[in-house]
């Protein structure tokens, strides 16, 4: 039973109604500690505060996503929550082929798509919504070179990496925030985009060499 348990936290097994100890039985430990997949196994059975930690999980990852794709504007709060609106309403349907992260940010990406759709206009990525900065940056040009640019370090040149991201074309944008702040594997972007896993390496390529030639363009001091 200690090892079901074990594979169960970790995600390797999800549970079925009648192992279930009931929500409220645990602690806030512990129901923290749950894998996606065993939190799953407790909203399919009705239990939305599972849901509710799922959501605290992930809504800051959603939220960035959401952010680099399409700038600060009035309606991301509101996009968030779509975002897991549509979770909830679908989770049924996920079947566990994937992980959960990966079908959450599918439907991320799609909302973001339906809104570029309906919205043309667009706001300044200048200003960070998070004033805790994680140093994503230094990866995401960094691309294949030997040494990453330095310069990344910078408050007003992170502006401009933000910026400039926004005016890469949006299967560019996907790819590089996908795999360079989310730390997602090219397989899981390939399944999120539903495109091969040559085209995501391909995409993923020209994004960092573009992203660095319009940096150059910038008046940037670079430190190489």
């Amino acid at each position: 039973m200690y090892r079901e348990l074990v594979s169960v936290i970790k995600g390797k097994k999800t549970i079925s109604d009648n192992e279930l100890k009931p929500f409220s039985s645990l602690s806030e430990e512990e129901k923290g500690k749950l894998s996606d997949h065993a939190l799953l196994s407790y909203i399919k059975i009705g239990d939305r505060e599972a849901f509710s930690i799922l959501v605290r999980r992930y809504e800051k990852k959603i939220l960035n996503i959401l952010y680099l794709q399409l700038g600060n504007i009035p309606d991301l709060e509101d996009l968030v929550q779509e975002v897991f609106i549509k979770a909830f309403k679908n989770i049924n349907s996920f079947r566990g082929e994937s992980k959960f992260s990966t079908w959450l940010y599918r439907i991320t990406i799609n909302i973001a798509h339906d809104y570029r759709r309906k919205n043309k206009e667009v706001y300044s990525l200048d200003n960070s919504i998070n004033e805790e900065d994680d140093g994503t940056f230094e990866s995401i040009i960094a691309g294949d070179t030997k040494d990453p640019l330095d310069i990344v370090e910078k408050e007003d040149v992170k502006g401009k990496v933000r910026r400039l991201i926004k005016e890469l074309p949006k299967e560019y944008q996907e790819v590089l925030i996908l795999r360079e702040y989310e730390g997602l594997s090219y397989e899981e972007i390939a399944k999120i985009l539903n495109c091969p896993v040559g085209t995501v390496e391909s995409r993923l390529f020209r994004a960092r060499k573009e992203l660095k030639e319009k940096l150059l363009k910038e008046d940037v001091n670079y430190a190489m």
